[in-house]
């Protein structure tokens, strides 16, 4: 009471303070804007940020934005299974029982 002349709980001063600044928010949100289908990591990579993905996927939903996994088309979905099955049966070889 001395020092503020308050008796009031200095709450703002409690807790971890954020990694993220809002600077960082506002650089986040103006990059989602200008491209929506930017993945996480590729926020992340951009805008040098020195923070885990988790932090990024937290800001993003404070934001106000949905996180959505990215989805690969069908026919490269199948593409990519056909090229390691054929990849796998290469290494391989046939003994025959005699």
């Amino acid at each position: 009471m001395k020092q503020t002349g308050s008796v009031d709980l200095r709450v703002n001063q409690r807790g971890r303070k954020a990694k993220l600044t809002r600077q960082d928010l506002d650089a986040v949100n103006e990059m989602i804007n200008k491209q929506p289908d930017l993945s996480i990591r590729e926020i992340k990579e951009r805008l040098h940020l020195n923070v885990c993905e988790e932090t990024v996927r937290k800001a993003v939903i404070k934001l106000g934005y949905r996180v959505k996994k990215k989805s690969v088309h069908a026919s490269e979905q199948e593409r990519s299974r056909r090229e390691s099955k054929a990849a796998s049966l290469e290494g391989t070889q046939v003994k025959s029982s005699d």
